[in-house]
Order: structure tokens, then sequence, then C-alpha cells
């Protein structure tokens, strides 16, 4: 600092402005900015000088500032595109998107094979989600031999979220050979389930889990991953690790849970599920599509399980009802299940498959009264119900 301060006594203007940056790289921001405004008065309009003094503004918080020299910037100087995309990154992390979108054209329109401006824009897109928007802005940047590090990372990153996953992991691969960040690696991993590549899933996911096991997001997709590939040990440890990391995240619990019960540890999936409703009573939905899962699987058993936390609530819940009666039903519990039909019949009157259901159930149990009169209102539901006529006819006989 001493010699810099010797040298700038006795320093020309070049000089002055070299010394002025190795200020602002040392984060001498005022010294910096003294030095530059000085020389301004001197070259008034020059546009390095005037972008300079705005990126100390930046440094400094003063971002009026900072808009009102880069405004300064003439369209011919050779400055002016730089100060054009400075000025769009102010106005969007000021909530001014479409001021920001607006430089950003501005620049990209007065040098459309820029590959700078062009990856400017097309990254502008992809943080606002227009994915589409970006893909080619990003694919005419790599066209034009951008040499920008993360390139092809966003490029993959665009390409994933627009649901090119095959296409973005050819980029995510050659951007992590290069630079590794956390956010990649996950983008990497996700990219790689959703492309049925769970090999490559889980190589990046396992990567980032020793980067930094505190990343929790990672926990559910590889978990994912290793059952695809049907290594259900493995899927149910890493669930079981994540939770050790987040034991707040009932997502988490109620995977754990499914995992439980497709390896047959019906006790162990019911704790998940009770944790999961403790830190959110809110889960019926996620419990119901999960119960919605096991009846197509003919996984009756697991649906008695899944729902007994449930049971003990006084809250109506009409498809749970419905669920287990068919699942009772199913392993000849058929006290049980008539109870839970009885439930679910008062709130699905006009469903005409639970009411065919039921009408079949009650006919097994000899209720044959019952039954006759709910098959008479499906057929005045739908007089075409040859099948259910004929049921009716055959039992008019006896």
């Amino acid at each position: 600092m001493s010699l810099l301060e010797q040298l700038a006594q006795n320093a020309n203007d070049a000089e002055q402005f070299e010394i002025a940056e190795v200020y602002l790289d040392w984060g001498h921001t005022s010294k910096a900015m003294n030095m530059l405004k000085n020389l301004l008065k001197k070259y008034p309009g020059d546009g390095e000088l005037l972008v300079s003094i705005a990126e100390c503004c930046l440094d400094e918080g003063m971002d009026e500032e900072a808009i009102s020299y880069l405004e300064q910037v003439d369209k011919n100087d050779d400055e002016y595109l730089r100060a054009l995309i400075l000025q769009a990154d102010l106005y969007e992390g000021m909530g001014l998107t479409e001021v920001a979108e607006r430089k950003l054209m501005d620049a990209h329109q007065k040098d459309t094979e820029h590959p700078i401006l062009s990856y400017a824009l097309g990254d502008f897109y992809l943080r606002q989600g227009k994915f589409d928007s970006s893909l080619p802005l990003f694919q005419k940047a790599i066209d034009n031999n951008a040499e920008i590090e993360d390139l092809p990372l966003r490029y993959a990153e665009a390409l994933s979220r627009a649901g090119k996953f095959e296409e973005a992991l050819p980029f995510y691969r050659k951007g992590l050979d290069h630079h590794k960040d956390l956010y990649s690696l996950f983008g990497h991993g996700v990219t790689a389930f959703k492309a049925g590549e769970f090999k490559e899933a889980i190589s990046a996911l396992e990567e980032l889990k020793d980067m930094d096991p505190d990343y929790t997001t990672l926990y559910s997709v590889l978990s994912e991953s290793y059952e695809e590939e049907g290594a259900l040990d493995e899927a149910y440890q890493v669930i079981q690790d994540g939770l050790k990391r987040d034991e707040h995240n009932e997502n988490i619990y109620l995977q754990a849970a499914r995992l439980a019960y497709k390896m047959h540890n019906p006790d162990q999936g019911e704790e998940w599920v009770k944790k999961a409703l403790a830190l959110n009573p809110a889960l019926i939905e996620p419990l119901l599509r999960l119960g919605d899962q096991y009846l197509r699987e003919e996984r009756f058993e697991d649906i008695i399980s899944l729902y007994k936390p449930l049971t003990e609530t006084k809250e109506e819940i009409p498809l749970m009802y419905w669920h287990l009666a068919t699942a009772n039903k199913e392993t000849e519990d058929f006290n049980e299940a008539l109870i839970w039909y009885e439930k679910a019949a008062q709130l699905f009157q006009d469903d005409p498959v639970f009411l065919e259901e039921y009408a079949y159930f009650l006919l097994e149990e000899g209720k044959q009264e019952e039954a006759k009169k709910i098959m008479k209102f499906l057929l005045t539901m739908n007089p075409e119900r040859a099948d259910i006529e004929d049921v009716l006819n055959r039992l008019e006989e006896f």
C-alpha cells in the first residue's frame, strides 16, 4: 500500500488507472473511486472509466449511482455492451426484470453473434424460468466458441429444466469435468435419474454426498436411484442417512415408509408414517396416493398398516375408508371390511364404481336386500348395465 501511494504521486494517467484497478482488486474501493473520478474529470465520457466507477459503486452498495454512471456510456463506446450487461444485472437485482430484459436484448441486437451477449441473455432467461427461450441463445454461444467456464453447466440446466434430460447429460459431464459445484452435481444426479440413467445418478449423488453430506435434498433422489437398480438395502440405508441429517422432512419419512413396506417391514413403515404425520398432519393426500399405488399392486396388508395411524384421527377421509374396506375384504377380515364399507357408503352415495363393489360385497355376506337396493339405484344411474340387471333378475327368482 505504501509503495502504491508513492507510485500514484508521480504516475501518468494510464498508470493512475492501473493503480486504481489494483486498489479495486484489493478491496480498497474508496481509494480506487477517488482516482477514477479524478481521471473522469480529465476524460469526460470515457466508457472504461464510467464502467469502472460503476463497479466501485456496486461494491459500495450504491446501485442507483452505479446506474447513473452506466447510463452515461455512449452507444458507440467499446464499453457500451458491458455497461448494458451491468445495468441488466442491477435492474434484475432490483426486481425490474422487464427493464433488465430490455437492456440485454438491446445489447444482443447490437451484436447478435457476440457469444458473451448470447450467453448473458440466455442465462437471464434461465433464471426467469423461460427455458425454451434460453436454449437457442446458449446454443448460439456454443456455436460461436464462447470461452465461458460455466456455459456447459448452464446449458445443461436449461435443457434439463425444459425436459430434455438425455440431451442435458453430455453437457453436465463436460461441465463437471472442468468445474464441480454442489448445485451442478445435484442437477446432474436429478437429470440422470429422470433420463433413466440410474447408475450415473448414483455416481453423481454419492460424490455430492461425500462433498457435503448436509445437502439433504440429495437423499430422496439417491435412494430412489438405488431402488430403481433393485438395491433396496442401499436405498433404505440412504434414506435413513437422510433422516439423520434432516429430521424435519416429512417427504423423506414417507419415502422411508414406502421402502419399509416394500421390504415387508410394515411395523417400521407404520412408525415412519406416524413421524411424518407428527411433522405435518396435512399429509393425507400423499398417503392416499401411496394407498392407490398399493391397491394397484394388490398389497392389501400394507394398505392396512399404512392407514393405521390415520384411523386414530377424527377427520373424515373417504378414500381411506374405501381403501381399507377393499383391503380388509381381500385379506378376508369381512367384519372389519363391513365397518369401512358402511363408513365409505355415507360419502360415496353417487359413485357407481364404489357402489358396485359394495353391492357385490354385500351379496357375498348374504345381505341380499341391501345389495338389491344398491343395484336398483345403479340401474337408475345407468339403465344400459345389462349385467347388473341380470344379477337382479336372478335374485328376484329366489
